[in-house]
């Protein structure tokens, strides 16, 4: 229930164990589109048919033959070596409501998508000023602070690159969108890492219990991204200016 008569119900936010949460596939779902988008890998989710994609782009069948972003995060009959858990609301950060325009389905089918019977490109939504509408849902408020994890084994220094990369840590920066709201300018977060830690050598870990990972420095490992044929350089640039943080564009108002 709301305070306010005139909205009775609410769209609740997700939680788990009574705390409001970003689920883990819903993070790992948004960083796996900015990692297919900057690197040499496949569509994975889409709703356009294979001869509408361009060449190359298609989603992987083989699974003896991935592109980076299915063996990073999974394929059909693959599991793929990063895991990412709940995103939690730090304690003592409420949520509250917001009334944001009513959003539909998108129309996948639109003209505007396609130019020459193929997809123009990945769909992605810039950050700005949240529009305002009927629709009551329970937000995080501006600046709360949610507390994840991301595992991954087996990954090439240059692989762990190009996560880190899509995670927002490197340049130019990336800042990823969340939730339903993306049209309407909400879910805009900023990724910010406080630990690297590494088992350097990973026999020694399934055999020891008490095994202590390394902490390590990043750098590298975007040095290592940036200098390999696993990040497309224009790409990035491209998606950069898109994902940047622009508090003064406005979302325009009504149903979307």
């Amino acid at each position: 229930m709301t305070n306010n008569p005139r909205v009775p119900l609410i769209k609740a936010h997700a939680r788990s164990g009574g705390r409001p949460v970003v689920p883990g596939s819903s993070l790992k779902g948004a960083i796996r589109s900015i990692v297919e988008a900057i690197s040499p890998s496949c569509l994975r989710i889409t709703r356009a048919r294979r001869n509408q994609l361009p060449q190359a782009t298609a989603g992987c069948r083989d699974e003896k033959n991935l592109c980076v972003a299915c063996r990073m995060f999974g394929s059909l009959g693959y599991q793929g070596q990063v895991r990412f858990s709940d995103a939690v609301l730090r304690k003592g950060i409420s949520t509250g409501w917001v009334e944001m325009p009513a959003l539909y389905a998108p129309r996948g089918r639109a003209g505007l998508y396609f130019e020459r019977g193929q997809v123009k490109g990945r769909k992605f939504y810039r950050h700005g000023r949240p529009a305002t509408g009927n629709t009551p849902v329970e937000a995080c408020p501006p600046g709360a602070v949610l507390d994840f994890t991301v595992q991954f084994e087996n990954l090439q220094p240059a692989e762990l690159g190009l996560l880190l990369i899509a995670l927002g840590q490197g340049e130019p920066k990336l800042y990823p969108k969340l939730g339903g709201g993306k049209p309407a300018c909400y879910g805009s977060v900023e990724v910010r890492i406080t630990e690297l830690e590494v088992f350097e050598e990973m026999e020694a870990a399934y055999a020891d219990y008490d095994a202590a990972a390394v902490t390590q420095d990043w750098q590298p490992y975007l040095e290592a991204a940036i200098g390999s044929d696993l990040v497309l350089a224009p790409q990035l640039k491209e998606l950069a200016n898109l994902l940047r943080l622009d508090a003064g564009r406005t979302c325009p108002e009504g149903n979307y």
